[in-house]
């Protein structure tokens, strides 16, 4: 239940934010977002990967993880022409939350909520 309803605030709070967040063009800019922890549970890994690609690829957060409510800037310039992203999350709660399509290209801030 608390996965699903996770997944829709991020999703309802990623479409809000999207029309006011700027384009970026994957081969000639950075392009980066800021992750908002809106849960009370610490986010412990982070994955985006291509649709394309069959496996999730490395932990953006690596080392850190991103403490509840607090906001980390995320970079996805990763060389990739992509746009269109999967994202998974894992929070230190054991929860895993998978994220589909996501166009990173338009998104300003992506928001976790509980």
């Amino acid at each position: 239940m608390k996965k699903t309803i996770l997944a829709l605030a991020a999703g309802i709070t990623m479409l809000l934010g999207a029309g006011a967040a700027q384009a970026c063009d994957r081969g000639t800019e950075v392009c980066s977002f800021q992750l908002f922890n809106n849960t009370s549970v610490e986010l412990e890994s982070f994955w985006a990967s291509p649709p394309s690609v069959n496996d999730w690829e490395n932990d953006i957060l690596g080392d850190r993880t991103l403490a509840a409510g607090r906001t980390m800037s995320i970079d996805m310039s990763d060389g990739r022409p992509d746009c269109v992203y999967d994202f998974k999350f894992k929070f230190a709660d054991g929860d895993v939350v998978e994220k589909r399509r996501i166009n990173v290209c338009r998104l300003g801030r992506y928001t976790l909520n509980e």
